[in-house]
C-alpha cells in the first residue's frame, strides 16, 4: 500500500465514520481539506511527515488516479499537469476548494471485498485487497488481537498478542480518531485531548 492508496482508504473511512452521506453525494476539494481529512488530525494515518508531502498526494488523488475519484476535466488535466512539472507546487491544489469529487461506485465497491490471499505482502494491484472493516470503540483497552483482521488491510493478525503495528500492511493499530473532531486518540483513552468528548463509555 503506497501514499496514495493509503489516502483513499483513510478518506473512505473518515467519510464512513462521520459524512456517510458523502459515499454517494458529491463533496468538495474543500470539505477534504477542512472537515473529512484534515492533515493535522490524519498525518500520523496518513503517514506524511508534511503538509506539502499531503497536498501533493491529494492532488494526486484528485485527478482520478487509479479510478478512486470521479472528478471534473479541469481537476484532471491542470493538476496532472501540475504533478508532470519538474517542480510540482503544492498549493496549487487549494485553488480548486470549490471544485467537487465524488467516490468511485466501484471502487467504494472493491474496498468492501474480502481479501483475496497471497502469499505476499504486495497490495498495490487494486484497492479490493483492502476490506474497510467496522472500527473498534475509539479509546477501548482491548490489545488490537482482540480482532480477528487488520482494519486497514483485512489481514489476519496474530491470536492472543497486543499489537502494535499490523504485520502484513505495519499500519498503527493503536490510533484512533475522535468521532467528535477527529483528533488522534491512543488505545485506553476516555477522552479526546484536543476537544474533551469521551470517546468510550
Amino acid at each position: 500500500m503506497d501514499a496514495l492508496d493509503r489516502m483513499f482508504h483513510t478518506l473512505v473511512r473518515s467519510i464512513r465514520d462521520r459524512f456517510p452521506a458523502y459515499l454517494t453525494a458529491p463533496f468538495s476539494v474543500s470539505d477534504i481539506h477542512q472537515a473529512i481529512l484534515p492533515y493535522r488530525h490524519f498525518r500520523r494515518e496518513l503517514g506524511l511527515d508534511t503538509n506539502q508531502e499531503y497536498e501533493l498526494i491529494l492532488m494526486e488523488l484528485l485527478t482520478g488516479a487509479r479510478g478512486y475519484l470521479d472528478v471534473d476535466e479541469r481537476l484532471r488535466d491542470q493538476l496532472g499537469k501540475e504533478l508532470l512539472s519538474a517542480s510540482p507546487e503544492p498549493s496549487r491544489v487549494r485553488e480548486f476548494a470549490d471544485a467537487h469529487v465524488a467516490i468511485n461506485p466501484a471502487a467504494l465497491a472493491a474496498l468492501a471485498t474480502p481479501p483475496v490471499p497471497s502469499g505476499g505482502r504486495d497490495s498495490a494491484v487494486t484497492p479490493a485487497r483492502v476490506s474497510i472493516l467496522p472500527r473498534s470503540t475509539p479509546g477501548s483497552s482491548q490489545p488490537a488481537s482482540a480482532t480477528s483482521t487488520c482494519r486497514y488491510c483485512g489481514g489476519d493478525l496474530p491470536p492472543g498478542r497486543t499489537l502494535h503495528y499490523c504485520p502484513h500492511c505495519g499500519q498503527n493499530l493503536q490510533i484512533r480518531n475522535c468521532p467528535a473532531c477527529g483528533a488522534e486518540v491512543e488505545a485506553g483513552w476516555r477522552f479526546c485531548v484536543a476537544c474533551g468528548k469521551a470517546v468510550s463509555s
